[in-house]
Protein backbone atom coordinates (compact mmCIF):
# COMPACT_ATOMS: atom_id res chain seq x y z
CA UNK A 1 0.00 0.00 0.00
CA UNK A 2 1.06 3.07 -0.81
CA UNK A 3 1.60 6.18 2.12
CA UNK A 4 1.94 10.07 0.79
CA UNK A 5 3.32 11.99 3.32
CA UNK A 6 3.71 16.20 2.13
CA UNK A 7 7.13 17.16 2.25
CA UNK A 8 7.58 20.17 5.02
CA UNK A 9 7.95 23.82 3.33
CA UNK A 10 11.35 25.18 3.15
CA UNK A 11 11.72 27.91 5.73
CA UNK A 12 11.74 30.20 2.78
CA UNK A 13 9.25 29.37 1.49
CA UNK A 14 7.52 29.43 4.63
CA UNK A 15 8.99 33.19 5.26
CA UNK A 16 7.89 34.13 1.72
CA UNK A 17 3.94 32.81 2.82
CA UNK A 18 4.62 34.57 6.23
CA UNK A 19 5.56 38.22 4.12
CA UNK A 20 2.94 38.23 1.63
CA UNK A 21 0.48 37.79 3.93
CA UNK A 22 1.76 40.33 6.37
CA UNK A 23 2.12 43.24 3.11
CA UNK A 24 -1.78 41.94 2.42
CA UNK A 25 -3.09 42.89 5.47
CA UNK A 26 -0.65 46.17 5.11
CA UNK A 27 -3.10 47.46 1.92
CA UNK A 28 -1.32 45.27 -1.29
CA UNK A 29 -2.08 43.76 -3.30
CA UNK A 30 0.83 40.80 -4.41
CA UNK A 31 1.33 41.32 -7.99
CA UNK A 32 3.94 38.62 -8.40
CA UNK A 33 6.10 36.11 -6.24
CA UNK A 34 9.61 35.14 -7.36
CA UNK A 35 9.60 37.32 -10.44
CA UNK A 36 12.70 36.06 -12.36
CA UNK A 37 14.39 39.02 -14.36
CA UNK A 38 17.44 38.61 -16.26
CA UNK A 39 19.33 40.45 -13.40
CA UNK A 40 17.70 38.72 -10.60
CA UNK A 41 15.29 37.69 -8.76
CA UNK A 42 12.01 39.53 -6.75
CA UNK A 43 10.53 37.63 -3.92
CA UNK A 44 7.65 39.81 -3.25
CA UNK A 45 6.17 42.76 -6.06
CA UNK A 46 3.49 44.95 -4.61
CA UNK A 47 1.65 47.66 -4.68
CA UNK A 48 -0.26 49.69 -2.32
CA UNK A 49 -3.75 49.88 -2.86
CA UNK A 50 -3.84 53.52 -1.58
CA UNK A 51 -0.75 55.07 -2.50
CA UNK A 52 -0.06 53.12 -5.88
CA UNK A 53 3.29 52.71 -4.62
CA UNK A 54 5.06 49.96 -6.10
CA UNK A 55 7.21 47.94 -3.72
CA UNK A 56 9.79 45.68 -3.72
CA UNK A 57 9.98 42.60 -0.66
CA UNK A 58 13.03 40.89 -0.18
CA UNK A 59 11.85 38.28 2.95
CA UNK A 60 14.92 37.15 4.63
CA UNK A 61 13.85 33.78 6.96
CA UNK A 62 15.75 31.69 9.34
CA UNK A 63 15.11 28.75 11.75
CA UNK A 64 16.57 28.50 15.41
CA UNK A 65 15.68 26.04 18.12
CA UNK A 66 15.51 27.29 21.40
CA UNK A 67 19.12 25.70 22.18
CA UNK A 68 20.55 29.01 19.79
CA UNK A 69 22.11 31.69 21.96
CA UNK A 70 22.89 33.79 19.33
CA UNK A 71 20.41 35.02 16.80
CA UNK A 72 21.09 36.73 13.91
CA UNK A 73 18.02 38.90 12.25
CA UNK A 74 17.24 37.58 8.73
CA UNK A 75 17.75 40.82 7.01
CA UNK A 76 21.76 40.92 8.27
CA UNK A 77 22.52 38.91 5.06
CA UNK A 78 21.18 41.94 3.10
CA UNK A 79 24.40 43.24 2.06
CA UNK A 80 25.60 46.14 0.13
CA UNK A 81 26.04 43.80 -2.75
CA UNK A 82 22.43 42.85 -2.00
CA UNK A 83 21.35 45.86 -1.92
CA UNK A 84 23.21 47.01 -5.31
CA UNK A 85 21.07 44.45 -6.47
CA UNK A 86 17.87 45.21 -5.40
CA UNK A 87 18.23 49.00 -6.70
CA UNK A 88 18.91 47.41 -9.50
CA UNK A 89 15.74 45.29 -10.37
CA UNK A 90 13.99 48.78 -8.77
CA UNK A 91 15.32 50.27 -12.31
CA UNK A 92 14.52 46.88 -14.04
CA UNK A 93 10.85 47.55 -13.08
CA UNK A 94 10.31 51.73 -13.44
CA UNK A 95 10.73 50.61 -17.21
CA UNK A 96 8.31 48.88 -17.27
CA UNK A 97 5.63 50.64 -18.92
CA UNK A 98 3.25 49.49 -16.08
CA UNK A 99 5.13 50.38 -13.59
CA UNK A 100 6.59 53.86 -15.24
CA UNK A 101 4.75 56.46 -13.03
CA UNK A 102 4.70 54.72 -10.09
CA UNK A 103 6.88 55.52 -6.69
CA UNK A 104 9.23 52.40 -6.41
CA UNK A 105 10.16 51.55 -2.53
CA UNK A 106 12.05 48.33 -1.61
CA UNK A 107 11.29 47.15 1.71
CA UNK A 108 13.11 44.36 3.91
CA UNK A 109 10.83 41.47 5.87
CA UNK A 110 12.93 39.38 8.45
CA UNK A 111 10.80 36.19 9.42
CA UNK A 112 12.36 34.38 12.46
CA UNK A 113 10.54 30.57 12.53
CA UNK A 114 11.50 28.41 16.24
CA UNK A 115 12.44 24.73 14.68
CA UNK A 116 9.54 22.19 14.75
CA UNK A 117 6.81 25.41 14.84
CA UNK A 118 4.74 26.07 12.11
CA UNK A 119 3.64 30.17 12.72
CA UNK A 120 6.79 32.59 13.14
CA UNK A 121 7.97 34.22 16.09
CA UNK A 122 9.24 37.19 14.97
CA UNK A 123 8.66 38.96 11.81
CA UNK A 124 9.45 42.78 10.86
CA UNK A 125 8.80 44.63 8.13
CA UNK A 126 11.48 47.18 7.28
CA UNK A 127 9.62 49.56 4.93
CA UNK A 128 12.06 51.84 2.35
CA UNK A 129 14.93 49.35 4.01
CA UNK A 130 16.65 50.37 1.00
CA UNK A 131 17.14 53.74 -0.58
CA UNK A 132 17.69 54.97 -4.08
CA UNK A 133 21.09 55.98 -4.44
CA UNK A 134 20.58 57.42 -8.24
Amino acid sequence: MWTWSRKPKSVWVRGEDEAAGLMRRAGCAILARNLRLPMGEIDLLCREKKSGTVVIVEVKAREYSEDDRVRISPTANINHAKQQKLRTLARAIKKDPKYRDAPIRIDAIGVIFAKGRRAPVEIKHYIGAVRDES
